[in-house]
């Protein structure tokens, strides 16, 4: 078993959740709110932002330029993604520098201190951020209407780029990072929690 595969397998009841969370199914189906929507912009706005400077640290720490050539290659990806939010912001009157709920400040700084526990750590919880992204939104391309309101974001997170990203983050974990180690388990496992606590705080809103 690869180490991007026993990381999946050993967080597989919290993953069905998390791709199957209601946030995910109701922007599927249609009946998520509006408002519901634009707490995940501004919490996932502020996340994005952490979350560059997060991989900018593991470009630093990688360990040949193979592996730093895959991370940097990510980095435009990161502005096209911000500029949608605040495409998104604009049109709704919504503001991007609101005060951060604490599920998404603890997810964000969680990222941004991971690279202090070294490589194993911060390239586990990398795959595990992107591919929960990818299988979320995947779930919802493949229930969702093609007129969904929500298209450019669906487009975004389950795009053949970004699966094609995902699998990349996989290949280079398996190559560098054995099985079984414990820090990459561990760090795997908290993103998948924080993930789940997301979810949960956009959708009923993330408040101190």
């Amino acid at each position: 078993m690869t180490t991007s595969s026993g990381l999946l397998a050993g967080e597989a009841p919290r993953w069905s959740a998390m791709v199957s969370h209601p946030f995910v199914t109701a922007t599927a189906d249609g009946s998520l709110p509006q408002e519901a929507f634009d707490r995940w912009v501004v919490a996932d706005h502020f996340f994005v932002v952490g979350f560059r400077r997060f991989l900018a640290r593991l470009v630093e720490l990688a360990p040949d330029e193979a592996a730093r050539d895959v991370l940097a290659g990510a980095l435009p990806a990161l502005g096209a993604e911000l500029d949608l939010f605040r495409r998104r912001a604009s049109d709704r009157g919504l503001d991007l520098d609101a005060e951060p709920g604490p599920v998404t400040l603890g997810y964000t700084s969680y990222l941004l201190a991971l690279p202090a526990d070294g490589w194993a750590a911060g390239v586990a919880g990398l795959f595990g951020a992107e591919k929960a992204y990818f299988d979320a939104w995947s779930a919802v391309r493949r229930a969702g209407s093609p007129t969904s309101p929500y298209r450019a974001f669906v487009d975004s997170w389950s795009s053949d780029a970004f699966g094609a990203w995902v699998d990349d983050v996989a290949t280079l974990l398996d190559r560098t990072v054995p099985p079984a180690d414990e820090s990459a388990t561990r760090a795997f496992g908290r993103v998948v929690r924080f993930e789940l606590r997301f979810w949960d705080g956009v959708s009923s809103g993330d408040r101190w």
